[in-house]
This record gives C-alpha cells, structure tokens and sequence, in this order.
C-alpha cells in the first residue's frame, strides 16, 4: 500500500487552523520552521540555558496589532513562545543560533534568547523572512487620528438651517430719524456676543439634526407645505398649457 503523500499546502493549513484556535486575529502564515529549541542566556553563568521550548516555529500575520509575531508551538508544556514583532526587534545570527532580544514588559530589562533550528536552511530563510517583516513596519506610515468635532447644539443649528432658507423673518435695520432728539443720547450699552447662525456651517450630522428639530415646529411645516403646493400648482399649470 502506497503511503498518504500530504502536500505542502494542506500542512500549512492545518496549522494555520491551530494556531487560529489560540489567536483568532492570525491570519496566515508567512513563515515556518520544522523543530526549533529556545535557550536563554544566563549573564551570571555566562553560558545558554536550555528554556523547555521546542517545537515548530512559525512567522505569522495578524488582522490586528501587533501585525506579525513569531510563535513556538510548545511540545514541553502548554506555555509557547510568542514574540510580537516590532519596527526596534533586534536579531543577529551565532551558529547554531539565530540570538534576538525579547522583553516581557516595560519594566523589566530585555532578555537575551537565542533558537536553535535543526535545519540551517529553514533558519537562515525565517531569518530573511524576519527581517522583512520588520523592515515593513519600519516603513509603515501611521494614519493621522480623525479631527474631532465640537458638539452642536440642536437650537443653534436649527437657527442657522432657518437663516441659510431666510425662514422665520427678515433682517431689520434701524432707521434714522431728521427730527431732533431732545433727550439725552445714552451711551450704546455694551452686548454680549451671540453665536452668527448666518455664517454658521453645518455638517452632515449637524443637517440631520437640525432637521430633526424642526420638524418638531410647526412654522417650518407650515412654509414646506406651502412651498409644496406652489410647486404642485405651478406644475399643473404647466401640464394644462401643454
């Protein structure tokens, strides 16, 4: 009986579905590595230690941030390697290791970690893999944050929508007068600056609910109905001469 020949691709599918058991964000897998071992570097021994870490490795892609992380499936223990990639990640090769540093957290100081890959082929291709990871997040350009919008308030822009349709009343300008004013002229008493619905510009959103407020008047339905008929006249009119 002939042995069952599994391809390439459908191995790295069913890994992909197992790393996507842990981490739902994994997109795809960029790069992997048969048998890998993670050592530590004791600076007080001067020597590696061995991490209880072994198993395959695999380079993946993230749908969310960090975009890329390097991940040791664990044979030893539940506990697996996983390493976000980062555009500082630094790594440098020392047969038989490929040695790069990995910080837990902000406080305490980096670790010196060196893998140790069974076959120098696939370390030096995660390697050139790693690197181009990298290079890319070097290169990304952050998106600038969206500039936030001041709250409107419903009234104001309701006022400003009546002004723009000249709805609600006319501009009055004071006249003049050529008979004497045999009173004293009283100083113009200083006036608190209101808000100019005329040249106020309304958003999309502010539209909306300017709308919305209006709707609650009866004036403003009063004139649309009435603009409605004038329309509804004029076009029957037209129709009739037709």
């Amino acid at each position: 009986m002939a042995p069952i020949v599994i391809s390439e691709e459908a191995k790295r599918a069913a890994n992909l579905r197992v790393l996507q058991k842990n981490d739902k964000d994994i997109a795809d897998i960029i790069g992997s590595a048969t048998h890998v071992v993670l050592y530590e570097f004791n600076t007080q021994s001067n020597a590696w230690e061995n991490c209880n870490v072994e198993g395959s490795l695999f380079v993946v892609k993230r749908s969310s941030t960090p975009r890329f992380q390097m991940i040791v499936m664990n044979r030893n223990s539940k506990d697996n390697l996983v390493v976000p990639l980062a555009k500082t990640f630094q790594m440098q090769v020392r047969e038989p290791y490929l040695i790069f540093r990995f910080n837990t957290n902000d406080k305490t100081p980096q670790k010196v970690r060196g893998i140790w890959f069974h076959d120098d082929k696939e370390r030096n291709k995660i390697v050139q893999i790693l690197d181009k990871a990298v290079k890319s997040l070097s290169m990304a350009v952050e998106e600038p944050a969206a500039p936030k919008t001041q709250p409107v308030d419903k009234t104001e822009a309701a006022a400003s929508l009546m002004a723009a349709l000249k709805i609600g009343g006319s501009n009055q300008t004071a006249q003049s007068t050529s008979e004497p004013n045999s009173q004293p002229q009283r100083q113009p008493q200083a006036q608190t600056q209101e808000p100019n619905v005329q040249n106020m510009v309304l958003d999309k959103k502010s539209l909306q609910l300017s709308l919305m407020s209006l709707l609650q008047e009866d004036k403003f339905l009063d004139i649309i109905h009435a603009q409605y008929v004038k329309v509804a006249k004029a076009r029957a009119a037209s129709g009739n001469q037709k």
